[in-house]
Parts: structure tokens; sequence; C-alpha cells
């Protein structure tokens, strides 16, 4: 299935919009028409969609509307970013696709690490143009890897015709550079305009539904260790007719040699949100990347994660936590390529699902010829807190060399009782017991997130969603 006819020509608009015209604008629409060409959005058919957690007929086929865009600073409404983003010493802000002048006590620009942001019509400095498509060379090496570039992938390939505006953060080399904030907010508030209501069938006036693509750039120079926080965060405005937006970010993170990188991604986007992000890591020699995945939002969310450890003695550590509450729905892709000698990785994903909660995991591990020596674990474990509570898991190996040692594995239940009453027995009370259990159990992933702000908030979503289940009874093993 594929969109109505009607809709390429919207989004070829969309794309000459967000580059200001000239010929930036017509590489920007003859992505979109690849795009369109190669079958457009994915749907249900598609192998890596099939439990996908997004219905895709509702929520990505249909023209969206656009946020304001541009390259021009403009303050956020009073109340509307957080306090906690004040506690970074560097960062970008953007508010619904515009960059947005910091909060206080938040800096940009030169120093360690460079952190700026760049408009939609702006070619951001760094690697390759930092902003737009990447070039032939980012193509061989995926390629020599085994690897589609993930320019490939057909989001990836729209984010690039559309992308509002993103931020750039560079480490020089042997740096020891402080966490750095990457924090797009979308606040609710009137989307497109009749213009693109009227594109969407809507009455005039009407605001429609909008999308947003932001793109991150981060590149550690060799022997630098950086801390890079990205984060969708997001409300509905009260009163909003604002149906239903799609967020669709896109990461790419390059670590040289013998640098290290943590990199924390946070979801908190309401229930009316959909959200379709990449973040792709290549790693040279001796390089180190420790991932944390937090999906915290109410909406319907779909994150894909991709480690290319290209250099000998490369480690990814990617870990992940899906907290589900009411009918939010969120699946964790992951693809893991060990591409050169004794290289290692591990994989950690976790899900709490209370109500009508589902949540997808589709891991893959390929050790590709010549990478003897690979050591690579994933684990998949899910705590069902209701009976209507869904999950579904695919852990998967392909291995093509030998001297490797390789293993998976998923884990899908309830409570345990034992624990229960042994808690109980101690003067506990039932709900308190299963919450202490409920915490251990997510204590894994949020411990190694090492940041204490992005800890406090995945804890305080934690203990926030505890009348979710508190009534709930445990789907049985």
């Amino acid at each position: 299935m594929s969109l109505p006819g009607s809709a390429e020509p919207h989004y070829l608009d969309c794309a000459a919009r967000a580059a200001g015209g000239g010929a930036r604008a017509a590489g920007r629409r003859r992505l979109v028409s690849a795009f369109f060409r190669g079958g457009g959005f994915p749907t249900a058919s598609d192998e890596d969609w099939r439990f996908s957690g997004l219905d895709l007929t509702t929520v990505l086929y249909r023209p969206f509307g656009r946020g304001p865009g541009g390259n021009t600073d403009a303050g956020a409404p009073a109340g509307e970013i957080p306090g906690w983003v004040g506690s970074f010493g560097r960062g970008v802000c953007l508010v619904d696709g515009r960059l947005t002048a910091l909060p206080a006590g938040v800096g940009a620009g030169g120093g360690a690490p460079e952190v700026r942001g760049f408009g939609s019509a702006e070619t951001a400095e760094g690697p390759e143009d930092g902003g737009g498509a990447a070039s032939e060379d980012d193509h061989g090496r995926f390629e020599a890897a085994g690897l589609d570039w993930p320019g490939e992938q057909p989001l990836e390939t729209l984010n690039a015709a559309l992308f509002d505006c993103g931020a750039f953060v560079r480490a020089p080399a042997e740096a020891d550079c402080p966490p750095a904030l990457l924090y797009s907010l979308r606040t609710g508030n009137a989307g497109g305009g009749s213009e693109d209501a009227s594109a969407n069938g809507a009455d005039a006036g009407e605001a429609a539904p909008r999308m947003l693509h932001p793109r991150f750039r981060t590149l550690l120079g060799p022997g630098s260790r950086a801390t890079v926080v990205e984060v969708h965060d997001g409300a509905t405005a009260a009163g909003s007719r604002e149906a239903a937006g799609w967020t669709n970010p896109t990461s790419l993170c390059r670590v040289g040699e013998n640098a290290e990188l943590h990199y924390l991604r946070l979801d908190l986007e309401p229930g009316n949100l959909a959200h379709t992000g990449r973040v792709t890591f290549e790693l040279e020699r001796n390089s180190r990347v420790r991932c944390s995945l937090f999906s915290l939002g109410t909406g319907r969310s779909r994150t894909e994660v991709r480690a290319l450890l290209r250099g000998e003695g490369a480690e990814a550590d990617l870990n992940g936590l899906f907290l589900g509450v009411g009918a939010g729905k969120a699946d964790h892709h992951t693809l893991v390529v060990h591409a050169a000698r004794h290289t290692g990785s591990r994989q950690l994903f976790k899900s709490v699902l209370a109500e009508e909660s589902s949540s997808v995991f589709d891991g893959k591990v390929v050790v590709t010829p010549g990478a003897a020596g690979t050591d690579a674990s994933q684990a998949n474990r899910t705590l069902l807190l209701s009976g209507r509570a869904e999950t579904h898991t695919r852990p998967r190996l392909e291995i093509n060399a030998d001297e490797v040692k390789c293993a998976h594995g998923a884990a899908i239940g309830k409570l345990d009782e034992d624990a229960l009453f042994y808690l109980r027995s101690r003067g506990l009370g039932a709900m308190d017991s299963r919450e202490i259990l409920i915490r251990a159990f997510a204590a894994e992933v949020i411990e190694r997130a090492g940041v204490e702000t992005i800890r406090e908030l995945a804890e305080a979503r934690l203990r926030a969603i505890r009348p979710h289940w508190s009534r709930e009874r445990s789907r049985p093993a």
C-alpha cells in the first residue's frame, strides 16, 4: 500500500519550503521523489514493521503540516521548557522545529564540546555537511561492512528531505567534555496553519497535525570522552485541536579511535504523538559507546539503533527501558555489526507493561567474515503487569566467522510470587511489595544512565505509573 497520489505534491512543497528555495530545495525535492518511488511509508506488510506499535494507516499515511521552522532564534513560551534543562552547562534547544533561546545557565558555541544548532535552510559545519544527506564515502563505509547505509531507510530519506533544524556536537581530540543537551520540544500550540489544514482536508483555520524532523550529528576526536543527551519532549496545549503529531528525528555519531561516547536518548512525548527515530554509531579502533534509550512517554514510538564496529577492539553497550501505560506502544529495533576483530557488544532492553500497553523488541547481531574474537550478548526482558498487555520479541544472531562468543535470549513474565510473599512476610503491604519489585526490575537500566538528572527523570516516571498498575492483576505465566 502506498500514499495517495495527491500526498506527494504536499511533501514536495514541504521540502522546498524547508530548504528556503534555490538549489538546496531542488535536492530536497529529489529525496522526496526517491522516497515515493521506493514505496513511500513502510507498512505492516514489511517484515521489520510486522508487529509495529504504530498504526501506519492513521499515523503516517496523511500529509502533515509543518512547524514554523527557520533559523531565527525565538523565545519559548514562558513555562514550556522544564527547569531540569538548566542543569546542563551546554546544549541546544529546539521548540516546534525552531532554534530557540537557551534557558539561563546553558551555553552553546565553542569550547569542549562545541555545541551549536543549525536551521533547515542552513548547512552545518562538520563531517560532510552535518545537516543534509551524507557523502558517497559514508555509503562506502557501510556497504563494505555489509550494512545498509542509514540514508537508504525510507524515513531517514524523508528526514533528510524535510528536516526542520538540528544540532551539531564536536569533541576535539583528547578532550574530557561535560554533558551536552540536545533538547527538542513540541509545545502543542497552533500547528501548520490554514494552508496545511487545507492540504489535510481540514476546515480553514484548523491547525493541521504537525511533523518535526530534527537532525543531530556528533563527532568525537581521537581519545576524547563525551556525554550527549538527546531529549524529545512534548505537550498538548489545553483546548488544542491537534489530534496527532509526528516526530521523525535522526542522529549520527562518529566515535574516533580510543574515544568514549555516552549517549542518552529520552522520548517523553504524550499519547497524541507518533515518534519514529534513529540513532547510528560508527566506532573506530578501541572506541567505546554506551547508549541508554528511555521510552517514557505515553505515545506510540519506534526507535532504531544501529552500531557499526569497524575498528579492532571497539565496544558498544546498548540499553533500553520502556514504561508502558494506557495504550502506549514502543518498538526498539537494534542492529549491531561486528566488522573487525576482537570487538564486543552488550544489549539489554527491558519493558514494564501495564493496562493495554505493548512493546516490540527486534534485535540483530551480525558478525562479518574475518571478525574473529567477537564477543556479543543480547537480552530482552519484559514484565507484564496486566493480562491485556502485549509484547513481541525477536533477538537474532547472524554469525559468519569462527572463534566467536555470541549469545541471545528473551524472558517474559509476571512478578515473582515468592518474592512478593517474602516482602509481605516482612510487614510490607501488597502494593508496596509490588512497587519494590517493579523498581528493582527497571533499576538495572536506569542506573546505567550515569547522568543524575536523567536518572531522576526516569525514576520519577517509574513512580508515576503506580496508579496504572495498582488495580491490575498480573498475567499468568
